[in-house]
């Protein structure tokens, strides 16, 4: 079974309900939660009226909002504005901001009604990350957002890269914290267990500059906080082939062995991840956005149905 129908058979077991806000102005929103509803993959909600959806949107699995209408409204705006007194908000502005369908849909997971948020087709990543930092917020003892994306080819093991459209210049703290993260995904969600290359243009001293200290402090850190197999800094040759990482001085399980590669700044990240998809044949899920304290996750403007869907999938494996 290819990674991606695991996926999809995971999360069908799973209990969860997913908001997408954008199926009522965008089609392959709208045909996505089709497929999904279809499929028995997960519970969602949608906005809108009845009317702008067909039958397969009318049964127990899909529950359509319409946010002018929702009898807790009000409810829901002196939640937010007490989330957000203390930066300044008004309630006035709580109650402007609450029947936005962003605001909206963090909200029915801060009150217990839906299990995440799956948005960004028609959205910016900002108008997805403000709300979702504002309202669900970050787990305590995670302090950053970091978006890693997964990489599979039927023929190959998969791959975790992060940060790849998040952290745009992480220090070697936030280097370590992404790390582990990306660990707890791979270990957790895909079910393999992690190898974490620090990756640099040096491996194990080969070059000096304060970008290679970077690296360095980071895997120091991020082996002091995690029991996962962490080693850097290294190059990418080291991290993925054996022979290379034996010549290079690569002693650990990690030399020519990685599957969670983590990249330097975001630069090298997003760059990186898009190389291997369109030169090495492989397929880009995410970003998947990690440790806020319930799943949000940002689709791309240019995204698939079939990226919709294997993301509300991936969003369910992360309740």
């Amino acid at each position: 079974m290819s990674l991606i129908k695991e996926i999809r058979t995971k999360a069908k077991k799973i209990k969860g309900k997913i908001v997408l806000p954008e199926a009522n102005i965008d089609s392959r929103v709208y045909n996505a939660c089709k497929y999904i509803l279809e499929n028995g993959l997960s519970d969602i909600i949608v906005f809108g009226q009845e009317k702008d959806y067909d039958r397969a949107f009318k049964n127990p699995h899909c529950e359509i909002i319409d946010i002018n209408s929702y009898p807790k409204i009000d409810e829901f705006a002196d939640r937010l504005y007490e989330l957000r007194k203390h930066k300044g908000m008004t309630l006035e502005s709580a109650r402007d901001l609450v029947r936005q369908a962003d605001y909206f849909s963090m909200l029915l997971v801060v009150a217990g009604q839906a299990d995440g948020v799956v948005a960004g087709s028609t959205w910016s990543t900002a108008d997805t990350l403000r709300p979702a930092l504002q309202v669900i917020k970050t787990k305590k003892d995670k302090p950053i957002v970091t978006g890693i994306m997964l990489m599979t080819r039927d023929d190959a093991r998969p791959l975790v890269f992060g940060d790849v459209s998040l952290v745009e210049n992480p220090t070697a703290e936030n280097l370590s914290d992404i790390a582990i993260s990306s660990a707890e995904f791979m270990e957790r969600v895909v079910g393999v267990e992690p190898k974490v290359a620090m990756l640099s243009y040096s491996t194990k001293g080969s070059a000096k500059s304060e970008m290679v200290d970077k690296v360095r402090i980071a895997t120091e850190l991020a082996n002091e906080k995690s029991h996962y197999a962490i080693d850097g800094e290294m190059q990418v040759d080291s991290a993925l082939d054996i022979a290379t990482a034996k010549k290079k001085g690569v002693t650990s399980s990690v030399g020519g062995n990685a599957n969670v590669l983590i990249f330097p700044d975001l630069n090298a990240g997003n760059i990186g991840y898009k190389l291997v998809a369109r030169l090495g044949g492989y397929k880009a899920i995410g970003p998947i956005m990690l440790n806020f304290n319930k799943p949000v996750n940002d689709l791309s403007r240019g995204c698939t149905v079939d990226e919709i869907v294997d993301t509300v999938c991936m969003t369910k494996l992360l309740i």
